[in-house]
């Protein structure tokens, strides 16, 4: 079953055209920003061999679960740089984009959902971790797996990034490395707790029709660049990587000393989106930014800054679309001071085409308690990431699910965000004074219809009561408009790594079947029935060197699961 039925089916988790990651045609018409520069690309240390790909499939189907034409051709193959003998063909067969999870959330509305026939409620008390998969790699993961499948079975890859600017392509069914790449060294220092080095930090986008990955790095030469690497090879494409340092928005510059990046890319008619917000801390003049570049054409690159000082873009699980640009959501200002004029601090604002803001009610929002209970006390916005659902029935029946670190989810109308307080509905989920909620929301359907889950971390208002740590199940009521209730809570870890990590979701068919919310606890992968809550016990396996801010994967009835130097999977055993 590929995703691409996700749509015609299981149309209340996705609105039509929400897009997928292959890059198609940048319409936007948006005005062409400041150049950037080629830097330095790095070497390949490794290669599968010289393989190249046919074009992609006749037909592709969207991430998002629409299905749009494809287009033939040459793929992006190329030949790599002789290196270590690898076993298997990179890029064997053509991509199968229905069952490729090419960006962190498998489509660019982020509802981190999927559809995996033999993963039914029955079925999971079978699984356990695949013995004979060994992906193993060198480096400190920060991002999330992504992966590239074939339509022959098993001739996929799983696409890791490191923060060792590494980037490495592995078996899908062995876990066997078929190339690595080195895009340049890194900057050295973690720019955050728990993290050693300052390369690759975030999830990368990969264009499953071009075959092509997308990253972004913070370098040892004083810029952050953006890398574009063919999935066959892991070799440079011509005209990258781009110098983000160069980058202006109206008469601010890019400061790379201040600036840092860790939320996931976005491709999204044919531009890709790169955000950014500070280090840890908080320290130094930086803006939240959104750099954009036309995917075709890489001397074409945008950047749009906020007005005020710091107000970052932080969250990892990265900005959400509705196929007309994206969604970002900033974090607390140093120049505000109470007022928001001038000031883009703690709000959800649209960016379309090439980094452009339309300033209008329509396209901000920003909550009444934005200065009071959100900037005067560290409680940023931007420290969860949106996700786009629709609910037929409903009027909008497209909804912006907008989470917030001091514990509310707020409800928009993408059509008209509605400025300050305009939000449809919220609902508060956890402390509301503290560093309560770190999350990126899942969307799925149950027997009652769409539901919504998320990780807390401090004061769940859970329905048995307030605690700590929990995974929390929402409901959707269709409506004019649609409403939440909180569910059901299961707990977790109260470990501060854990409980910043996000879930994802299943359903065996596009009917809503077996509702399953998969998260990973510790070093173990649970899992819970996304009606009740309850949890499914089986081998959740021990995998360790899991970061906070991570999530796993679904792709072809397995749970993926990224580590420093590993990715752990589990599957429905015989």
């Amino acid at each position: 079953m590929t995703r691409g039925l996700l749509s015609s089916a299981l149309v209340l988790l996705l609105c039509y055209g929400c897009g997928s990651s292959d890059s198609g045609t940048n319409n936007s018409g948006g005005a062409t920003g400041t150049s950037g520069s080629t830097g330095t690309g790095g070497s390949s240390t490794s290669s599968a061999g010289n393989s190249a790909v046919a074009g992609s499939a006749g037909s592709s189907t969207s991430n998002a679960g629409s299905t749009s034409a494809g287009s033939g051709g040459t793929g992006n193959g190329g030949s790599g740089n002789a290196g270590a003998a690898g076993t298997g063909t990179a890029g064997a067969g053509m991509t199968d984009l229905g069952q490729s999870v090419t960006q962190r959330g498998g489509d660019s509305a982020r509802t981190a959902h999927w559809i995996e026939p033999n993963l039914t409620q029955t079925n999971v008390a079978k699984m356990a971790p695949d013995a004979n998969f060994k992906a193993t790699f060198s480096g400190e993961m920060t991002g999330v797996p992504l992966f590239l499948a074939s339509t022959t079975p098993g001739k996929g890859m799983f696409l890791v990034a490191t923060t060792q600017n590494d980037v490495f392509a592995l078996d899908e069914t062995t876990g066997v490395e078929l190339w690595t790449h080195n895009i340049g060294a890194g900057k050295g220092g973690g720019p955050g707790p728990g993290i050693a080095h300052g390369g690759i930090v975030s999830t990368p986008v990969v264009d499953g029709t071009a075959r092509v990955i997308y990253v972004a790095a913070a370098m040892a030469a004083n810029r952050h660049e953006i890398h574009a690497l063919s999935a066959d090879s892991g070799m440079e494409l011509p005209g990258w990587p781009v110098d983000v340092s160069k980058v202006t928005a109206g008469a601010t510059t890019f400061d790379f000393s201040v600036q840092n990046q860790r939320s996931a890319l976005s491709l999204v008619n044919g531009v890709v989106y790169v955000a950014f917000g500070g280090y840890y801390g908080d320290g130094g003049t930086y803006h939240g930014w959104v750099v954009s570049v036309n995917a075709t054409d890489p001397t074409k690159v945008a950047g749009w800054a906020t007005q005020g000082i710091a107000e970052g873009i932080w969250a990892p699980g990265g900005m959400a679309s509705d196929g007309n640009g994206v969604f970002a959501i900033t974090g607390n200002s140093h120049s505000a001071n109470g007022n928001h004029n001038g000031s883009d601090g703690e709000e959800v604002v649209r960016i379309t085409g090439m980094s452009q803001l339309t300033r209008s009610d329509a396209n901000i929002f920003y909550p009444d308690i934005w200065s009071s209970g959100m900037d005067h006390g560290d409680l940023d916005f931007g420290a969860c990431s949106p996700a786009v659902v629709s609910i037929p029935g409903s009027t909008p029946s497209t909804l912006v699910v907008a989470p917030a670190k001091p514990g509310r989810v707020y409800f928009l109308d993408p059509a008209n965000l509605g400025g300050m307080a305009g939000q449809l509905a919220d609902i508060v989920v956890a402390s509301t004074t503290q560093e309560s909620v770190y999350t990126s929301p899942t969307a799925y359907q149950t027997s009652t219809g769409l539901d919504i889950a998320i990780s807390t971390a401090l004061g769940s208002a859970c329905p048995g009561g307030m605690s700590n740590s929990n995974v929390m199940g929402l409901s959707m009521k269709a409506g004019s408009p649609p409403m939440p209730t909180i569910k059901w809570c299961a707990k977790i870890s109260d470990d501060d790594e854990v409980r910043r990590r996000s879930p994802i979701s299943t359903n065996s068919n596009t009917s809503g079947a077996d509702p399953i919310v998969w998260f990973m606890n510790g070093s173990a992968l649970n899992a819970f029935n996304g009606d009740t809550g309850a949890a499914i016990t089986f081998n959740g396996g021990n995998c360790g060197g899991v970061h906070r801010h991570t999530a796993p994967i679904a792709a072809n009835n397995r749970i993926i699961v990224g580590g420093d130097g590993h990715l752990c999977s589990w599957s429905v055993q015989p």
